[in-house]
């Protein structure tokens, strides 16, 4: 651990820590890099650099969470940090305090400071942080659904939805929809319930999701019990079954749980061999591949007693019901607690005991009615929120109607004048906007001829004097060359061949007829091996024979193209290396040309083809019919795409 010597005032201890806390990763011992957080903490406050502050706070909180037993750390560490908050500029870290702080509360089951702690966090985020917004609505949501608070849950994971409906955040789209399914099934609002789920398995489905699949019909399988709707129960329960039970890659865990729940389906059937076969395959997956998982205990216990119950077995099975009873406390879990008093009634009748029987009977029946009620009074929350919602909404429908009629009246003595004169102008800006678009096609049309015209003439005047060199110019310098040499004058022979290779780099450039004799892909090859044995450019290429797909003029121009686009590159790019790429499907040739020179701004010259050298370029492609795409970047190389159309 790095020394903070004695004589470094805060604020230099401060600037070290500053440097070091963002370099830590997962690599370094958690506690080293908790003390360091700690002291970070401890210099910020000191120097009152509070937006520090605030974020290795939240940093820390993080690293808090990663392991159980820090809760109380965790809370401590945030409520610290909320002494300062006000100090704090950045809003994202503001809010990320009042939510990592109300995380935890909720950690501690606080639900009601949690939910306070939520709200703030909710009031501090800006519009920019719509994601964090989204976040606190959903996890505030939760906590009033354990807190019992059915209308403000709901609310809240409406919200949530909506945001991140927007954020297209489909992943907690679909964790809010199964929140609200849960939130329904609670409070016995089975309807609601089930048409998310079926709406939620079936994008599972199709998003290939078995797991969650299995887990949302599970839990629509549970609802139908409590409907008592067996058949429906147990048609859902063996469909999820036959899905998962041989496939590998799912929970075990889910596996296990949905054999017990058909084998607790079969015991109240009375069918024990199938609550047998179930249950024994459930135990398989528990002892071979969950080894003794808490989740799955609770469970467990009450498909054992349900078993040695239909095997007659009543003193074990009242021992270890009363094991599951004080499991089913413990974890304050109410439908397995009433359940374990239900079966407890039941076993103790068979023992003999009524005594207990009806002690059991009697809790059974007082959680039942004490959960009824507090049901029953959310669902009519529920449902009057839900009328008083229609009742509003169709008080404002008659009220609109009635304005709506006052307003029509006077709208139907002005509509036809509207309407005619609409009509009137309607005709005129046709008229004016058919004449400007056909003045605008014959100037564009002309403009297109007269730079086709232009390129023509151009090839045709290069010809003739690239020939006139060849044949003139060109034959003169070899009958003097051939003087030179009977002479035996070698440097005066040097010279003259120089000039002749210059001669006919020149005649080449001018006019390539190597197009007559090689084609334009055997041209174009040529082209680039001139290139690359001439410059210091290395060039590489792959070219698709596209003879065929051309006429004479056609192949004239692609070669053109390849030939200015390297001039631009040899002239401007200052480039090590190029790229050429032509290939050729479906009557359509594609020709990009790479190079990794300086590049340029080309939002600068988009408009300004004619600074770069491009508009002829430009001219050529559109003469072929084709289009041309630019893509550059300063500093990192341009690329030129040309698409032709035969």
């Amino acid at each position: 651990m790095i020394v903070l010597e004695k004589e470094q005032n805060p604020q230099e201890k401060f600037q070290i820590l500053n440097k070091l806390i963002p370099l830590f990763d997962r690599k370094y011992d958690r506690q080293l890099v908790i003390s360091y957080y700690k002291l970070g903490i401890y210099f910020a406050e000191q120097t009152e650099n509070f937006m520090e502050l605030g974020k290795w706070s939240n940093e820390l909180f993080e690293i808090y969470r990663l392991e159980s037993g820090n809760e109380e750390e965790a809370l401590v560490l945030m409520l610290k940090a909320k002494k300062h908050v006000d100090k704090i500029n950045d809003t994202r870290i503001k809010g990320n305090v009042f939510l990592k702080l109300a995380a935890a509360y909720y950690d501690k089951t606080d639900f009601s400071e949690a939910i306070e702690q939520y709200s703030n966090a909710e009031q501090e985020f800006s519009e920019n942080d719509s994601i964090f917004i989204a976040d606190a609505l959903f996890f505030r949501a939760q906590a009033r659904d354990y807190k019992g608070e059915l209308i403000g849950a709901m609310t809240d994971y409406q919200k949530a939805r909506l945001y991140y409906e927007n954020l297209h955040d489909s992943d907690y789209v679909e964790f809010v929809n199964n929140g609200m399914a849960v939130l329904y099934s609670k409070y016995n609002i089975f309807e609601e319930a089930e048409k998310i789920r079926l709406d939620l398995a079936k994008s599972y489905l199709q998003q290939d999701k078995t797991y969650e699949w299995a887990v949302t019909m599970y839990n629509q399988s549970r609802d139908y019990l409590k409907q008592n709707k067996l058949e429906e129960h147990s048609i859902t329960l063996t469909k999820v079954f036959d899905k998962i039970n041989n496939d590998p890659t799912i929970d075990p865990e889910i596996r296990a749980i949905i054999g017990l729940s058909l084998s607790n389906f079969f015991s109240q059937k009375e069918d024990f061999k199938m609550q047998n076969k179930y249950f024994l395959e459930a135990k398989s997956i528990i002892e071979e591949e969950l080894q003794g998982s808490s989740f799955i205990k609770l469970p467990y216990l009450k498909s054992r007693v349900l078993i040695l119950e239909s095997q007659k077995e009543i003193d074990q099975a009242s021992q270890l019901i009363r094991e599951y009873r004080e499991m089913a406390v413990s974890a304050a879990n109410m439908d397995q607690i009433i359940d374990a008093y239900l079966i407890e009634s039941r076993i103790s009748e068979k023992r003999g005991d009524y005594k207990n029987a009806f002690m059991a009977l009697s809790k059974y029946q007082n959680f039942k009615d004490s959960i009824f009620q507090s049901n029953q009074a959310n669902t009519f929350s529920y449902y009057q929120t839900l009328y008083e919602t229609e009742k509003k909404e169709r008080d404002l429908l008659l009220k609109t109607q009635e304005i709506s009629d006052i307003n029509e009246k006077n709208r139907t003595k002005t509509r036809y004048i509207i309407t005619i004169s609409i009509f009137i102008m309607t005709i005129m800006l046709l008229w004016f906007l058919i004449k400007n678009l056909r003045d605008a096609n014959k100037a564009k049309k002309l403009q297109e001829k007269f730079s086709q015209d232009l390129l023509l003439s151009q090839e045709i005047e290069r010809k003739r004097i690239s020939k006139d060199l060849h044949d003139g110019l060109g034959q003169s310098l070899l009958l003097i060359k051939n003087k030179v040499v009977l002479n035996r004058d070698t440097a005066t022979s040097e010279l003259l061949n120089h000039a002749i290779e210059e001669l006919r780099g020149i005649s080449r450039s001018l006019h390539p007829f190597q197009l007559e004799e090689l084609g334009v892909t055997g041209a174009i090859q040529n082209l680039l091996d001139q290139i690359d044995s001439e410059t210091d450019i290395f060039v590489s290429s792959e070219l698709d024979d596209i003879d065929d797909l051309l006429d004479k003029d056609q192949q004239l121009h692609v070669y053109r193209i390849v030939q200015e686009s390297f001039n631009n590159i040899i002239k401007h790019a200052q480039s090590s290396a190029v790229k050429v790429s032509m290939f050729k499907s479906n009557r359509k040739i594609s020709l990009s040309i790479q190079d990794n020179g300086i590049g340029f701004d080309f939002s600068e010259k988009f408009n300004d083809f004619k600074s770069l050298g491009l508009k002829t370029l430009k001219e050529r492609t559109a003469t072929l019919g084709g289009t041309m795409k630019v893509e550059s970047e300063l500093n990192k190389g341009t690329t030129f795409t040309f698409l032709i159309f035969t």
